[in-house]
């Protein structure tokens, strides 16, 4: 499946990438884990593909804005290698489907939720 280019910028500021880690951190990690923004930041920029596959899927799962944080937080080619990955593993399809949609801009495997004519 190809997708046209990912909606991301390349450089966020640095504010917008806190942003989302503070709301992720609140949103998405209800107690059972023990993570700032910070850490969130720091796990991210170096490289920890463990920690950023765990953090993707709690913002899949957990996440009111999922698609804003993604962007955000991974960089394009980075954040597509994800989504293919938890493509073979998600539980909702359809939210899967709109999500990815949203950051690829490829509207068209979602086109069930368009408006009816």
């Amino acid at each position: 499946m190809t997708f046209r280019k990912c909606q991301t910028q390349p450089d966020f500021p640095d504010s917008d990438m806190a942003e989302s880690a503070r709301k992720v951190a609140k949103e998405c990690f209800w107690g059972d884990y023990r993570l700032s923004a910070d850490l969130i930041i720091e796990n991210l920029q170096n490289g920890d593909e463990g920690f950023a596959r765990f953090l993707f899927s709690r913002i899949f799962e957990n996440s009111r804005r999922p698609s804003r944080h993604l962007v955000r937080l991974f960089p394009a080619d980075r954040l597509l290698a994800l989504l293919d990955r938890y493509e073979l593993y998600c539980r909702d399809r359809r939210r899967f489907q709109v999500i990815k949609a949203n950051i690829t801009g490829n509207y068209s495997p979602s086109s069930e939720y368009a408006w009816k004519r």
